[in-house]
């Protein structure tokens, strides 16, 4: 979890002190003195902080008196921050609980913070997608939240509003040629310590059943971070632990997974994404083969859509994503773009990896 930068803080300290007195004009604001000691920094980086908001001409210093809100403050701030701003939450879909999760903390913040968001499923189309895009920036839509579609194409819509700095946050999929707000799973690191659990738990025949790395940049770092893994703690890439498979369809995931079993009947764990339709097709491809989930075969699955009485059947390995953080880092940094110092981040979020033979995550559907 990145922490704000010093001068992000006394930014954002400012401009919530700005807001809270947003209808009174000539409010004082706190001294230099004062503030260089509450964030122990040198006044100078104070003064700076203070010098941002007087060019956008919220605020004036009157020599030898201080820091001042001023009428433009009590006009068109006042009306500005206390009136919802309307933001997009873009994504395909909300089936999974990574995705409503996701959602929660969207909205837990949009709510603190009297953001007005508006959830527009693209149904993992791409030109649905772009057409969202489109109609956030050339209407009174102030920023979006965007989970995008699996896809290899870099969205042409995005790469407009970009170049536009128009306030964007996405979540997920990484864009190196995008300047905007990025929040997501650690994915790398996840899989790194995903391959060291299994490690331990004297696992030696792995199976990462995973989507082409060209669709997302989760997707190839997650299968980087396994062949990292696999290279650290069992002295070799063994890139035949790898199966890809397009995944358009559960019957074909059951067939690319059931033609690997019958090739490689030693397979002791497979590590895969935890949606429904990934998870079901693997243990309908398994109990083809008569091999038993977990007592032949376990799984170890990214976030989990098993209730809990299915959960205890299977016994999974779950690596845990903290989607609300996501989604909530996601919506706080797309404020700081519309409120805060304008800067765009890039979050990574840690994993925990959880074993249902020894607890319950506490965030299972009932």
């Amino acid at each position: 979890m990145s922490a704000a930068s010093p001068q992000k803080q006394i930014t954002n300290f400012l401009m919530e002190i700005i807001k809270q007195a947003s209808f009174e004009a000539n409010y004082k604001m706190p001294s230099e003195r004062m503030l260089a000691t509450k964030f122990a920094t040198s006044r100078r980086s104070i003064r700076l902080a203070y010098q941002k908001l007087i060019d956008q001409g919220l605020l004036v210093n009157i020599h030898g008196k201080g820091y001042f809100t001023t009428e433009k403050t009590k006009t068109s701030i006042a009306t500005d921050l206390r009136s919802k701003k309307k933001i997009y939450f873009i994504v395909p879909a909300i089936r999974t609980s990574f995705a409503q999760d996701i959602l929660y903390g969207i909205t837990d913040f949009c709510d603190e913070h009297m953001l007005d968001v508006s959830i527009k499923l693209s149904k993992s189309n791409p030109a649905k997608e772009a057409q969202y895009i489109h109609s956030a920036f050339s209407s009174d839509v102030k920023g979006v939240i965007l989970f995008p579609t699996d896809n290899e194409l870099v969205n042409h819509e995005l790469l407009q509003l970009s170049a536009k700095r128009y306030p964007i946050a996405i979540i997920d999929r990484y864009f190196k040629n995008i300047n905007s707000s990025f929040v997501s799973t650690d994915n790398y690191n996840a899989m790194i310590e995903a391959v060291k659990f299994l490690h331990a738990k004297k696992y030696k025949r792995l199976l990462y059943l995973t989507s082409p790395s060209s669709l997302a940049t989760s997707v190839e770092e997650r299968l980087n971070g396994y062949l990292a893994g696999i290279s650290k703690y069992f002295g070799q890439k063994d890139k035949q632990s790898v199966l890809t498979s397009k995944m358009f369809s559960s019957q074909e995931i059951y067939n690319d997974v059931t033609a690997y079993l019958k090739a490689n009947p030693e397979t002791e764990v497979i590590i895969t994404n935890g949606s429904r339709t990934i998870t079901d097709a693997v243990i309908s491809a398994a109990n083809a083969l008569n091999l038993s989930i977990p007592k032949d075969i376990k799984l170890m699955l990214f976030d989990n859509d098993f209730s809990s009485t299915e959960a205890k059947l299977i016994r999974p390995y779950v690596i845990q994503q903290d989607a609300y953080q996501i989604g909530y880092r996601s919506a706080a940094t797309l404020y700081n773009q519309l409120y805060g110092d304008l800067h765009t981040e890039i979050i990574r979020l840690p994993v925990k990896i959880l074993d249902f033979t020894e607890e319950i995550p506490q965030k299972i559907r009932q």
